[in-house]
């Protein structure tokens, strides 16, 4: 993937089968809310679990098939906040558009992300 950066985005395409990308060292990452903008409920993501635990822990629906970042499945739509990537699903323009990610993996990088949800 590294090689291939400077190519033009859709140029080479990568299939993911495992990745580490949901693997949660909670010394390293930090707690946040999950804001969720239709309901008005705010959803505390601890430092040891996803944002997808967190939502399902309090009865919020998310689909989800891989777990790990990989089929897009569990994708919720941002509101506002800024967001620490780690799927393998979005490429570089959607990850700039700051307006989806995927609740099995990536995290906020903030205190507060607003899903629309």
């Amino acid at each position: 993937e590294t090689l291939a950066e400077a190519w033009p985005e859709g140029t080479l395409h990568f299939e993911h089968f495992s990745t580490d990308a949901t693997l949660l060292d909670p010394a390293r990452e930090h707690a946040f809310e999950a804001v969720l903008k239709d309901s008005g409920l705010t959803v505390p993501v601890r430092a040891d679990q996803t944002l997808l635990q967190a939502l399902q822990g309090v009865g919020i629906d998310v689909p989800c098939d891989c777990g790990e970042g990989l089929c897009g499945t569990c994708e919720v739509a941002v509101a506002e906040g800024d967001i620490d990537h780690r799927d393998k699903v979005l490429s570089k323009t959607e990850r700039a558009a700051n307006q989806r990610m995927m609740a099995c993996c990536s995290r906020a990088r903030g205190e507060r992300i607003t899903l629309s949800l």
